[in-house]
């Protein structure tokens, strides 16, 4: 056998030693990566499972707070419609006793008018 042929031969089994090494180490390497991907799978459903009762609370408290949203802008508008109603009868009525006797309202709006100045003055 000359040098190279031993060179060569040497060459060979280094690459064969060193394949076997990173064989072990690949192996090694997705047995680690398999038992990590399995507790991250588990966290994920211990999560999961302990996220949708929440998540059904939350989407509970959502809905009950539309409702309550709902009545009370029903009941708002109910009301705005009553005072208006109300409130266009009484100008309706002012309006027309304004125009019977206008010497009647004029003179108790001046009254009240004097009674608010003389308030003002009393509490300087």
């Amino acid at each position: 056998m000359t040098i190279v042929d031993w060179i060569f031969a040497v060459l060979l089994i280094v690459t064969i030693i060193v394949m076997i090494v990173l064989t072990v180490y690949i192996v090694k390497f997705l047995k680690s990566a398999t038992k990590t991907m399995t507790s991250i799978q588990e966290l994920t459903d211990i999560a999961k499972e302990g996220a949708q009762p929440a998540l059904k609370t939350v989407n509970n408290i959502l809905e009950t707070v539309n409702k309550v949203s709902n009545a009370t802008n029903n009941n708002y508008e109910m009301v705005k419609k009553v005072i208006t109603t109300l409130l266009g009868g009484v100008f309706l009525a002012l309006g027309s006793a304004k125009g019977r006797s206008t010497g009647f309202l004029g003179g108790l709006l001046s009254g009240l008018s004097l009674f608010r100045k003389k308030g003002d003055k009393k509490c300087r």
